[in-house]
Protein backbone atom coordinates (compact mmCIF):
# COMPACT_ATOMS: atom_id res chain seq x y z
CA UNK A 1 0.00 0.00 0.00
CA UNK A 2 1.13 3.53 -0.72
CA UNK A 3 0.61 6.29 1.85
CA UNK A 4 -2.86 7.23 0.62
CA UNK A 5 -3.99 3.59 0.55
CA UNK A 6 -2.89 3.21 4.15
CA UNK A 7 -4.87 6.28 5.18
CA UNK A 8 -7.92 4.96 3.30
CA UNK A 9 -7.52 1.62 5.10
CA UNK A 10 -7.40 3.43 8.45
CA UNK A 11 -10.54 5.35 7.54
CA UNK A 12 -12.33 2.12 6.65
CA UNK A 13 -11.20 0.52 9.91
CA UNK A 14 -12.58 3.46 11.86
CA UNK A 15 -15.80 4.22 9.97
CA UNK A 16 -16.62 1.17 7.86
CA UNK A 17 -16.61 0.48 4.10
CA UNK A 18 -16.54 3.32 1.57
CA UNK A 19 -18.81 3.70 -1.41
CA UNK A 20 -17.04 3.80 -4.78
CA UNK A 21 -18.00 7.47 -5.00
CA UNK A 22 -16.36 8.21 -1.66
CA UNK A 23 -13.25 6.30 -2.73
CA UNK A 24 -13.05 8.25 -6.01
CA UNK A 25 -13.36 11.55 -4.17
CA UNK A 26 -10.49 10.73 -1.82
CA UNK A 27 -8.26 9.44 -4.63
CA UNK A 28 -8.72 12.59 -6.67
CA UNK A 29 -9.06 15.34 -4.08
CA UNK A 30 -7.00 14.34 -1.05
CA UNK A 31 -4.97 17.52 -0.38
CA UNK A 32 -1.67 15.68 0.13
CA UNK A 33 -1.85 12.83 -2.39
CA UNK A 34 -4.94 13.20 -4.58
CA UNK A 35 -4.33 12.75 -8.29
CA UNK A 36 -6.16 15.96 -9.12
CA UNK A 37 -5.56 18.13 -6.08
CA UNK A 38 -1.91 17.39 -5.44
CA UNK A 39 -0.49 16.03 -8.70
CA UNK A 40 -0.43 16.93 -12.38
CA UNK A 41 -2.11 14.21 -14.45
CA UNK A 42 -3.03 16.13 -17.63
CA UNK A 43 -0.52 15.16 -20.29
CA UNK A 44 0.97 12.46 -18.07
CA UNK A 45 -1.97 10.14 -17.50
CA UNK A 46 -4.22 11.47 -20.26
CA UNK A 47 -4.49 14.18 -22.91
CA UNK A 48 -7.63 16.18 -23.62
CA UNK A 49 -9.04 17.53 -26.90
CA UNK A 50 -7.85 21.14 -26.38
CA UNK A 51 -4.30 19.84 -25.91
CA UNK A 52 -4.56 17.89 -29.17
CA UNK A 53 -5.67 20.69 -31.51
CA UNK A 54 -6.29 24.41 -31.12
CA UNK A 55 -9.33 24.05 -33.39
CA UNK A 56 -11.28 22.43 -30.56
CA UNK A 57 -11.15 25.41 -28.20
CA UNK A 58 -11.59 27.88 -31.04
CA UNK A 59 -14.77 26.21 -32.23
CA UNK A 60 -16.18 26.07 -28.70
CA UNK A 61 -15.48 29.77 -28.34
CA UNK A 62 -17.34 30.47 -31.59
CA UNK A 63 -20.17 28.22 -30.35
CA UNK A 64 -20.55 30.57 -27.38
CA UNK A 65 -20.60 33.63 -29.66
CA UNK A 66 -23.29 32.11 -31.88
CA UNK A 67 -25.46 31.18 -28.89
CA UNK A 68 -25.04 34.72 -27.57
CA UNK A 69 -26.09 36.20 -30.92
CA UNK A 70 -29.07 33.83 -31.22
CA UNK A 71 -30.36 35.10 -27.87
CA UNK A 72 -30.19 38.75 -28.85
CA UNK A 73 -26.72 39.49 -27.42
CA UNK A 74 -27.79 39.80 -23.75
CA UNK A 75 -25.89 42.26 -21.58
CA UNK A 76 -23.29 41.24 -19.00
CA UNK A 77 -22.90 37.58 -19.99
CA UNK A 78 -20.82 35.23 -17.91
CA UNK A 79 -18.54 32.72 -19.68
CA UNK A 80 -17.77 29.83 -17.35
CA UNK A 81 -15.63 26.73 -17.77
CA UNK A 82 -15.76 23.77 -15.42
CA UNK A 83 -12.47 21.98 -14.82
CA UNK A 84 -10.32 24.10 -17.18
CA UNK A 85 -7.19 21.97 -16.82
CA UNK A 86 -4.14 23.88 -18.03
CA UNK A 87 -6.28 26.70 -19.41
CA UNK A 88 -5.68 25.67 -23.02
CA UNK A 89 -9.32 25.43 -24.04
CA UNK A 90 -10.13 28.85 -22.58
CA UNK A 91 -7.04 30.40 -24.15
CA UNK A 92 -8.09 29.20 -27.62
CA UNK A 93 -11.76 30.04 -27.02
CA UNK A 94 -11.00 33.60 -25.88
CA UNK A 95 -8.75 34.18 -28.88
CA UNK A 96 -11.51 33.08 -31.24
CA UNK A 97 -14.17 35.08 -29.39
CA UNK A 98 -12.04 38.21 -29.42
CA UNK A 99 -11.56 37.90 -33.18
CA UNK A 100 -15.23 37.25 -33.92
CA UNK A 101 -17.02 39.35 -31.29
CA UNK A 102 -14.73 41.56 -29.16
CA UNK A 103 -17.86 43.27 -27.84
CA UNK A 104 -18.78 40.02 -26.06
CA UNK A 105 -15.53 40.01 -24.09
CA UNK A 106 -15.69 43.71 -23.30
CA UNK A 107 -19.00 43.11 -21.50
CA UNK A 108 -18.43 39.59 -20.15
CA UNK A 109 -17.04 38.10 -16.99
CA UNK A 110 -15.00 34.94 -17.49
CA UNK A 111 -14.98 32.49 -14.58
CA UNK A 112 -12.86 29.36 -14.37
CA UNK A 113 -14.20 26.84 -11.85
CA UNK A 114 -11.14 25.01 -10.58
CA UNK A 115 -10.63 23.11 -7.32
CA UNK A 116 -6.88 22.54 -7.68
CA UNK A 117 -4.58 25.35 -6.43
CA UNK A 118 -1.77 24.06 -8.67
CA UNK A 119 -3.93 24.18 -11.78
CA UNK A 120 -5.33 27.60 -10.86
CA UNK A 121 -1.77 28.92 -10.80
CA UNK A 122 -1.03 27.35 -14.17
CA UNK A 123 -4.22 28.77 -15.64
CA UNK A 124 -3.37 32.27 -14.40
CA UNK A 125 0.03 32.03 -16.06
CA UNK A 126 -1.49 30.74 -19.30
CA UNK A 127 -4.16 33.44 -19.45
CA UNK A 128 -2.26 36.41 -18.01
CA UNK A 129 -2.08 38.23 -21.36
CA UNK A 130 -5.77 37.78 -22.15
CA UNK A 131 -7.83 40.94 -22.46
CA UNK A 132 -10.77 39.24 -20.77
CA UNK A 133 -11.92 39.93 -17.23
CA UNK A 134 -11.09 36.57 -15.64
CA UNK A 135 -11.99 35.32 -12.17
CA UNK A 136 -11.66 31.96 -10.46
CA UNK A 137 -14.03 29.94 -8.28
CA UNK A 138 -13.39 26.70 -6.42
CA UNK A 139 -16.89 25.36 -7.15
CA UNK A 140 -20.00 26.15 -9.13
CA UNK A 141 -22.63 27.73 -6.89
CA UNK A 142 -25.41 30.31 -6.80
CA UNK A 143 -22.96 33.19 -7.17
CA UNK A 144 -22.52 32.18 -10.82
CA UNK A 145 -26.20 32.04 -11.71
CA UNK A 146 -27.27 35.69 -11.50
CA UNK A 147 -26.77 36.61 -15.17
CA UNK A 148 -26.81 34.98 -18.64
CA UNK A 149 -24.56 31.93 -18.31
CA UNK A 150 -22.56 30.44 -21.17
CA UNK A 151 -20.90 27.34 -19.77
CA UNK A 152 -18.33 24.92 -21.20
CA UNK A 153 -17.34 21.59 -19.66
CA UNK A 154 -14.90 19.35 -21.49
CA UNK A 155 -13.97 16.04 -19.81
CA UNK A 156 -15.31 17.27 -16.50
CA UNK A 157 -18.38 15.18 -15.75
CA UNK A 158 -16.51 11.88 -16.24
CA UNK A 159 -14.40 12.73 -13.19
CA UNK A 160 -17.33 13.31 -10.84
CA UNK A 161 -17.68 10.46 -8.33
CA UNK A 162 -19.96 7.59 -9.31
CA UNK A 163 -21.69 5.01 -7.15
CA UNK A 164 -21.83 1.42 -8.41
CA UNK A 165 -24.58 -1.16 -7.90
CA UNK A 166 -24.38 -4.82 -8.88
CA UNK A 167 -27.39 -6.99 -9.78
CA UNK A 168 -27.58 -10.05 -7.53
CA UNK A 169 -30.18 -12.67 -6.66
CA UNK A 170 -31.24 -10.53 -3.71
CA UNK A 171 -31.45 -7.28 -5.71
CA UNK A 172 -29.17 -4.38 -6.59
CA UNK A 173 -26.40 -4.18 -3.99
CA UNK A 174 -23.99 -1.28 -3.74
CA UNK A 175 -20.33 -2.02 -4.41
CA UNK A 176 -18.13 -0.94 -1.52
CA UNK A 177 -14.41 -0.62 -0.84
CA UNK A 178 -13.14 -2.69 2.10
CA UNK A 179 -9.81 -3.96 3.40
CA UNK A 180 -9.12 -7.66 2.87
CA UNK A 181 -5.79 -9.44 3.46
CA UNK A 182 -4.15 -6.07 4.05
CA UNK A 183 -5.26 -4.80 0.65
CA UNK A 184 -8.07 -2.63 -0.61
CA UNK A 185 -10.78 -4.79 -2.18
CA UNK A 186 -14.34 -4.61 -3.46
CA UNK A 187 -17.33 -6.12 -1.67
CA UNK A 188 -21.10 -5.86 -1.95
CA UNK A 189 -23.40 -4.36 0.65
CA UNK A 190 -25.36 -7.14 2.41
CA UNK A 191 -28.67 -5.30 2.06
CA UNK A 192 -30.01 -4.48 -1.43
CA UNK A 193 -30.56 -0.87 -2.41
CA UNK A 194 -34.21 0.13 -2.12
CA UNK A 195 -34.52 1.73 -5.56
CA UNK A 196 -34.12 -0.25 -8.77
CA UNK A 197 -32.72 1.53 -11.84
CA UNK A 198 -34.96 1.94 -14.87
CA UNK A 199 -34.73 -1.24 -16.91
CA UNK A 200 -32.94 -3.00 -14.09
CA UNK A 201 -35.47 -5.80 -13.82
CA UNK A 202 -34.31 -7.16 -17.19
CA UNK A 203 -30.59 -6.91 -16.42
CA UNK A 204 -28.76 -10.20 -15.79
CA UNK A 205 -27.13 -11.06 -12.48
CA UNK A 206 -23.70 -9.47 -12.33
CA UNK A 207 -24.76 -6.38 -14.29
CA UNK A 208 -23.32 -3.11 -12.99
CA UNK A 209 -25.24 0.15 -12.76
CA UNK A 210 -23.29 3.38 -12.30
CA UNK A 211 -24.82 6.67 -11.19
CA UNK A 212 -23.12 9.98 -10.41
CA UNK A 213 -25.44 11.93 -8.07
CA UNK A 214 -23.19 15.00 -7.98
CA UNK A 215 -23.15 15.16 -11.78
CA UNK A 216 -26.94 15.01 -12.01
CA UNK A 217 -27.41 17.65 -9.31
CA UNK A 218 -24.92 19.96 -11.02
CA UNK A 219 -26.54 19.50 -14.43
CA UNK A 220 -29.93 20.40 -12.98
CA UNK A 221 -28.50 23.47 -11.22
CA UNK A 222 -26.85 24.72 -14.42
CA UNK A 223 -30.07 24.10 -16.35
CA UNK A 224 -32.08 26.12 -13.85
CA UNK A 225 -29.68 29.05 -14.28
CA UNK A 226 -29.78 28.89 -18.08
CA UNK A 227 -33.56 28.49 -18.14
CA UNK A 228 -34.15 31.51 -15.90
CA UNK A 229 -31.37 33.91 -16.93
CA UNK A 230 -30.52 32.83 -20.47
CA UNK A 231 -27.32 31.42 -21.92
CA UNK A 232 -26.34 27.90 -22.88
CA UNK A 233 -24.34 24.97 -21.52
CA UNK A 234 -22.16 22.63 -23.58
CA UNK A 235 -20.91 19.31 -22.21
CA UNK A 236 -18.29 17.34 -24.19
CA UNK A 237 -17.14 14.06 -22.71
CA UNK A 238 -16.85 10.34 -23.32
CA UNK A 239 -19.77 8.13 -22.47
CA UNK A 240 -22.93 6.47 -23.73
CA UNK A 241 -26.07 8.02 -25.16
CA UNK A 242 -28.56 5.55 -23.69
CA UNK A 243 -28.50 3.77 -20.34
CA UNK A 244 -26.17 0.79 -20.25
CA UNK A 245 -25.51 -1.75 -17.53
CA UNK A 246 -21.79 -2.26 -17.37
CA UNK A 247 -18.73 -1.19 -15.42
CA UNK A 248 -16.84 1.77 -16.88
CA UNK A 249 -14.84 2.92 -13.86
CA UNK A 250 -11.21 3.04 -14.91
CA UNK A 251 -7.81 4.13 -13.66
CA UNK A 252 -5.15 5.48 -16.02
CA UNK A 253 -1.49 6.05 -15.10
CA UNK A 254 1.12 7.15 -17.62
CA UNK A 255 -1.40 6.58 -20.39
CA UNK A 256 -1.99 2.95 -19.43
CA UNK A 257 -4.88 1.24 -17.60
CA UNK A 258 -4.08 0.11 -14.06
CA UNK A 259 -6.01 -1.51 -11.21
CA UNK A 260 -8.51 0.93 -9.71
CA UNK A 261 -7.61 -0.07 -6.13
CA UNK A 262 -3.84 -0.18 -6.46
CA UNK A 263 -1.76 2.89 -5.65
CA UNK A 264 -4.68 5.31 -5.12
CA UNK A 265 -3.82 8.88 -5.98
CA UNK A 266 -1.17 7.79 -8.48
CA UNK A 267 -3.67 7.36 -11.33
CA UNK A 268 -6.56 9.27 -12.86
CA UNK A 269 -10.00 7.84 -12.05
CA UNK A 270 -13.04 8.35 -14.26
CA UNK A 271 -16.28 6.70 -15.38
CA UNK A 272 -18.21 7.05 -18.62
CA UNK A 273 -20.83 9.78 -18.63
CA UNK A 274 -24.48 8.73 -18.76
CA UNK A 275 -25.65 11.38 -21.23
CA UNK A 276 -29.27 10.27 -21.03
CA UNK A 277 -29.25 10.87 -17.27
CA UNK A 278 -27.58 14.28 -17.70
CA UNK A 279 -30.16 15.23 -20.33
CA UNK A 280 -33.00 14.19 -18.02
CA UNK A 281 -31.51 16.28 -15.19
CA UNK A 282 -31.22 19.32 -17.48
CA UNK A 283 -34.83 18.92 -18.59
CA UNK A 284 -35.86 18.66 -14.95
CA UNK A 285 -34.08 21.98 -14.43
CA UNK A 286 -36.29 23.58 -17.07
CA UNK A 287 -33.91 23.76 -20.04
CA UNK A 288 -34.38 22.71 -23.67
CA UNK A 289 -31.85 19.96 -24.39
CA UNK A 290 -30.05 19.12 -27.63
CA UNK A 291 -28.08 15.92 -28.21
CA UNK A 292 -26.14 13.99 -27.39
CA UNK A 293 -24.42 13.78 -30.77
CA UNK A 294 -21.05 12.28 -31.58
CA UNK A 295 -18.04 14.56 -31.30
CA UNK A 296 -17.23 13.99 -34.97
CA UNK A 297 -20.67 15.18 -36.08
CA UNK A 298 -20.67 18.08 -33.61
CA UNK A 299 -17.28 19.40 -34.71
CA UNK A 300 -18.09 18.84 -38.37
CA UNK A 301 -21.28 20.89 -37.98
CA UNK A 302 -19.24 23.69 -36.40
CA UNK A 303 -16.83 23.67 -39.35
CA UNK A 304 -13.70 21.93 -38.13
CA UNK A 305 -12.82 20.85 -41.69
CA UNK A 306 -12.61 24.34 -43.19
CA UNK A 307 -10.92 25.66 -40.03
CA UNK A 308 -8.22 23.00 -40.29
CA UNK A 309 -7.69 23.77 -43.97
CA UNK A 310 -7.15 27.46 -43.22
CA UNK A 311 -4.66 26.54 -40.50
CA UNK A 312 -2.74 24.28 -42.87
CA UNK A 313 -2.59 26.99 -45.53
CA UNK A 314 -1.31 29.50 -42.97
CA UNK A 315 1.18 26.98 -41.52
CA UNK A 316 2.31 24.74 -44.41
CA UNK A 317 5.24 23.27 -42.50
CA UNK A 318 2.84 22.04 -39.80
CA UNK A 319 0.17 20.81 -42.19
CA UNK A 320 0.65 17.12 -41.47
CA UNK A 321 0.59 17.65 -37.69
CA UNK A 322 -2.57 19.76 -37.95
CA UNK A 323 -4.31 17.12 -40.06
CA UNK A 324 -3.25 14.31 -37.71
CA UNK A 325 -4.51 16.18 -34.65
CA UNK A 326 -7.89 16.97 -36.21
CA UNK A 327 -8.24 13.38 -37.37
CA UNK A 328 -7.73 12.21 -33.81
CA UNK A 329 -10.66 14.38 -32.71
CA UNK A 330 -13.11 13.31 -35.42
CA UNK A 331 -12.07 9.81 -36.51
CA UNK A 332 -14.81 7.37 -35.39
CA UNK A 333 -12.13 4.82 -34.50
CA UNK A 334 -10.39 7.29 -32.18
CA UNK A 335 -12.31 10.04 -30.31
CA UNK A 336 -15.02 10.83 -32.85
CA UNK A 337 -17.75 8.49 -31.59
CA UNK A 338 -16.84 7.63 -28.00
CA UNK A 339 -16.83 11.35 -27.20
CA UNK A 340 -20.18 13.10 -27.39
CA UNK A 341 -21.65 16.58 -27.07
CA UNK A 342 -24.75 17.55 -25.12
CA UNK A 343 -26.11 21.07 -24.79
CA UNK A 344 -29.03 22.94 -23.34
CA UNK A 345 -30.45 26.43 -23.41
CA UNK A 346 -33.64 28.30 -22.54
CA UNK A 347 -36.87 26.78 -23.77
CA UNK A 348 -37.36 29.87 -25.95
CA UNK A 349 -34.38 28.83 -28.11
CA UNK A 350 -35.30 26.10 -30.59
CA UNK A 351 -31.85 25.22 -31.96
CA UNK A 352 -28.25 25.28 -30.79
CA UNK A 353 -25.23 25.27 -33.12
CA UNK A 354 -23.56 21.92 -33.68
CA UNK A 355 -26.71 19.84 -33.31
CA UNK A 356 -28.05 19.79 -36.86
CA UNK A 357 -27.45 16.08 -37.41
Amino acid sequence: MNALAKRIAELIAADGPLSVAQYMTICMHDPQAGSYAARHTIGRDFITSPEISQTFGELLGLWVVQCWHDQGRPDAPRLCELGPGRGTLMWDALRAINAAAPEFLSDAEVVLVEASPKLRAEQREKLKTSAADIAWAERFDDSLTDRPLFLLANEFFDCLPARQFVKTERGWCERLVIVEDDKLAFALAPVPFAAEPTGGADAPDGAVYEVAPAALALAEEIAQAVASKGGAALIVDYGYATREFGETLQAIANGQPVDVLEEPGDSDLSAHVDFAALAAAAKKGGARVRGPVSQCNFLADLGIGPRAERLMIANPLQGRDIATAVDRLVNPALMGVLFKALAWGPKSIENLPGFNY
